[in-house]
C-alpha cells in the first residue's frame, strides 16, 4: 500500500513537472492551472490502472492448479471509474487440495477456499468447509469465531465445488 501512495506523488510530482517546463518553453502561455489540473488527472489515471490491473496481477501470482470460483466488482463513490465498468475487488480461489474420506457410507471432502479482497489494506481470507458429497451438503468452518453454530448449506448438483470434488 506504501509503494502505490509513494507511485502517486511521484506520477503527479513528474506530470506536474512536465506540464511546468512546458508552460516555460511556451513562454507562459500556457494557463498555470494546467500544472495542478495534469498532475491530478495523471494521478487518478493510475490509481484507475491500479484498480483494473490489481486482479490480473493478483490471479497471475497463484501457482498451478489453483481455480478462480468467484469473482466480486464493486462500485464506489471514491473511485468514480467503476460506475463505467466496476473493476474486480474481491475473488476466492481453490488450491486444488482436498481430503477426501469415506465414513459411515458417507463421501466427505474437507477442502479450503482463498478470498483476496482488494481494499484499503488487501487482505486474504480462508475458510474451510467439509462436503458431504451424498447427502449434497456442505458445512462452513469460521476459525474467526470458534463458538459460533455451525453452518450448513444444501449444494445443487451444478455447483462447482461439487462438480470438482465429488464427481
Amino acid at each position: 500500500m506504501i509503494w502505490h501512495l509513494i507511485a502517486v506523488i511521484i506520477i503527479g510530482l513528474s506530470v506536474g513537472g512536465i506540464m511546468f517546463m512546458l508552460r516555460k518553453l511556451s513562454g507562459n502561455r500556457l494557463p498555470k492551472w494546467l500544472i495542478s489540473a495534469s498532475a491530478g488527472a495523471a494521478m487518478i489515471g493510475y490509481l484507475a490502472y491500479y484498480d483494473y490491473t490489481w486482479y490480473e496481477f493478483k490471479s497471475g501470482l497463484l501457482p498451478e492448479g489453483t481455480t478462480i470460483i468467484e469473482t466480486q466488482r464493486s462500485k464506489s463513490f471514491f473511485r468514480p471509474w467503476s460506475y463505467i465498468s466496476a473493476p474486480v475487488n474481491a475473488f476466492t480461489v481453490f488450491d486444488g487440495r482436498s481430503k477426501k474420506v469415506e465414513q459411515d457410507g458417507q463421501i466427505l471432502v474437507e477442502y479450503f477456499l482463498y478470498t483476496f479482497r482488494k481494499e484499503p489494506l488487501e487482505r486474504l481470507e480462508t475458510h474451510s468447509y467439509l462436503m458431504n458429497c451424498r447427502l449434497k451438503e456442505r458445512v462452513i468452518f469460521d476459525k474467526a469465531e470458534p463458538n459460533s453454530p455451525i453452518k450448513m448449506e444444501r449444494v445443487d448438483r451444478s455447483d462447482q465445488m461439487y462438480l470438482k470434488l465429488c464427481l
